[in-house]
């Protein structure tokens, strides 16, 4: 459609009248107001010159040859849909109701009926114009208001999903009901290799529902960096949420943490459809229903909250998703579900592509349905995550004298330390606090995620064994995980006594440094030479799952030393820049 007002500031009106003599007088009234005019004298022409100059206002006759003006009008109505406002009044002799109401049914904004006066014709020009300048505003402003927010669907999906780690191995759909989806996908790295991944549906969809979402992009991030628990951190996004967001908003969620060292997924739902486990076959494995509301529903998470633990394999993949995808609809009404669900993903398995397959899936189901709801799934490959936790920069510079001769000669430049006690044991991790301190000092380097995992190691050791006296028999096989993790949530809840001190001293090098790390727990010990033993008669045995945070340890450190009855151990950590 080519406009020829657009571009200036006159005001184009279009005449469709059979009577020269009526398109005459109404082209001079017109003009009066400021318009420049076209005429035509049949509703086919009109209809071509409303293309062909696509004016500010209509003034259409209702009986005229080849076409009257109730099809004209339709068409250019159908025309004009999509573009501002075009007011079309109908003028006309017929003084009768039927008139009225077809004229209003043919999409005619107004009506006048001949004879009127100048007055009246001008009063009505000015109303219907004000009505349609109104609106020509109002479409302005929603534009302005679209652009603003694709600009910042834009910048919210560069600072929530640029940002998630392994985008290139994780599988993931994102498909908004509105420009704004109210879901989120979150992955992250924790220092010990572990993955973290959220799947997140706030309460409906659309800008409203996505309010949450960078704050909770940020804390999941951060918390996962700084090396606390999964647990921790659904605790601290649950209160957060309760914080910040009204009370009719909140937000579904499924968290899992795949860990290689523990051959293990930690999973939590609240308030999603199951979270599956499937093999490499797409068989499903197991499945965890949602234990807990929505987060930001409590100010706290229910008191008898935990993890879900299950045993896992390389080949096997988690597979989180919102109930967009189940609920989506067909022409029929019927629902996607969760049989259709997941055969796709079986499928997807099979072909080594479940998010595509999974996507396609729905998307034939639904045909041409609108969709309702945000879509989501996340698929993580459970295999492939093992990190080189072996610092590459170690202590092959040195020897073991020159090593202990640094030390000797230099003062520990600064020495942290805590002490824990009691139920304070079961509500805090040290270990944040410990590398934040670090970071802090010394600022980062990627060394410091092997020194995490010896931080992380000896101190669970320590609390796990030594002051909850459990027993490492229980993780001898990959089955024995999961009762071995519920039996430490029972010990901790009773935990009234115990302690642990965590000390930390840093001995700078010319190019490097070295930190002693020192270990005390209140435990009965263990005898170090026993397990030493037992460790040479099974030292062909690679698949053994018990004892292994001892070997990484052994491997990450230059020197490991248990002392006293085995409660205590002392470890140094060298690194060289």
């Amino acid at each position: 459609m080519v406009s020829t007002s657009r571009n200036s500031n006159v005001k184009l009106a279009l005449v469709v009248d059979d009577s020269a003599m009526q398109c005459k007088v109404l082209s001079v009234l017109l003009k009066e107001e400021g318009y420049r005019v076209f005429t035509a004298n049949d509703g086919a022409r009109g209809v071509a010159m409303y293309i062909k100059h696509s004016p500010d206002l209509v003034l259409m006759d209702i009986n005229m040859p080849i076409m009257n003006g109730y099809e004209a009008a339709r068409k250019i109505k159908s025309l004009s849909q999509d573009n501002s406002l075009c007011p079309l009044i109908f003028i006309t002799s017929m003084d009768s109701d039927q008139a009225f109401i077809e004229s209003i049914d043919a999409g005619g904004d107004g009506i006048l009926v001949r004879p009127f006066s100048p007055e009246v014709f001008k009063a009505k020009i000015k109303s219907i114009q004000r009505i349609s300048d109104l609106y020509a505003q109002v479409k302005t402003l929603q534009q302005e208001q679209q652009n603003d927010a694709e600009l910042a669907e834009q910048l919210m999906s560069g600072v929530i999903e640029s940002r998630n780690y392994a985008i290139d191995r994780i599988g993931i759909i994102k498909k908004a009901a509105e420009l704004f989806s109210g879901d989120i996908q979150l992955t992250a790295l924790a220092p010990n290799g572990d993955i973290n991944v959220m799947l997140g549906d706030f309460t409906g969809h659309g800008l409203r529902s996505s309010i949450g979402a960078i704050p909770l992009a940020e804390t999941f991030r951060t918390m996962t960096k700084k090396g606390f628990s999964l647990f921790e951190i659904i605790n601290q996004i649950n209160h957060q949420l309760y914080d910040l967001l009204p009370t009719d908003l909140f937000l579904g969620a499924g968290f899992a943490s795949i860990s290689s060292h523990d051959e293990s997924v930690y999973l939590f739902n609240a308030g999603l459809p199951d979270v599956y486990l499937f093999s490499d076959q797409g068989i499903i494995k197991h499945k965890t229903s949602s234990s807990h509301p929505p987060l930001g529903v409590l100010p706290k998470l229910l008191p008898d909250s935990k993890l879900t633990v299950v045993s896992i394999e390389e080949t096997d993949r988690v597979v989180l998703i919102s109930d967009g995808i189940v609920e989506a609809r067909n022409e029929q009404g019927e629902m996607f579900d969760f049989i259709r669900f997941e055969e796709s993903v079986k499928q997807g398995v099979l072909q080594q592509n479940v998010s595509k397959i999974v996507l396609k899936s729905v998307n034939d189901f639904c045909q041409k349905m609108p969709q309702e709801d945000d879509i989501s799934l996340i698929d993580i490959p459970c295999g492939g995550w093992v990190q080189d936790l072996v610092s590459s920069q170690g202590v092959e510079n040195f020897s073991v004298k020159q090593l202990n001769d640094i030390s000797l000669s230099t003062e520990a430049a600064w020495h942290w330390q805590l002490s824990l006690t009691g139920s304070r044991l079961a509500a805090i991790n040290p270990i944040p606090m410990a590398m934040s301190q670090i970071n802090e000092i010394e600022g980062n380097a990627e060394h410091w995620q092997s020194l995490y995992t010896i931080l992380t190691e000896l101190f669970v050791n320590s609390l796990d064994h030594g002051v909850l006296g459990l027993s490492s028999e229980l993780k001898a096989s990959a089955e024995g995980f999961s009762q071995y993790f519920l039996e430490r949530e029972r010990r901790l809840k009773s935990l009234i006594d115990g302690s642990i001190e965590l000390q930390i001293s840093h001995y700078p090098f010319p190019s490097g440094g070295r930190i002693i790390i020192k270990i005390i727990d209140s435990g009965q010990g263990f005898d170090i030479k026993e397990y030493y033993q037992n460790k040479a008669l099974t030292s062909d045995d690679t698949s053994m799952l018990s004892g292994r945070g001892i070997v990484l340890v052994e491997q990450l450190c230059d020197s490991l030393d248990f002392q006293g009855k085995g409660n205590i151990v002392e470890v140094s950590y060298v690194w060289t820049t």
